[in-house]
């Protein structure tokens, strides 16, 4: 996330026929440094203002910009069963 490259506009996975613009992709290497995942707390620590989390794809000590809470009405597609 906040150590991918940033000059890459069009990259060529192996799993298509010719390169593609970055952000068709769901490559970390991104023009901007800001990405975003989904995670299950799994642990809350109010007095050292820690919290735990199950998983996700980031090197320790990655930036943290922001929480929020998952919203079944709004951050689900229609039509997904949750």
């Amino acid at each position: 996330m906040d150590r991918a490259r940033r000059d890459l506009l069009t990259q060529a996975p192996r799993h298509v026929e010719a390169p593609r613009g970055t952000f068709a992709l769901r490559s970390p290497n991104r023009p901007n440094m800001i990405s975003q995942s989904t995670v299950r707390i799994t642990a809350l620590d109010p007095l050292r203002a820690t919290f735990g989390i199950d998983a996700i794809d980031c090197f320790d000590g990655t930036p943290l910009l922001d929480i929020k809470p998952w919203l079944a009405t709004i951050d689900m597609p229609p039509g997904d069963a949750g």
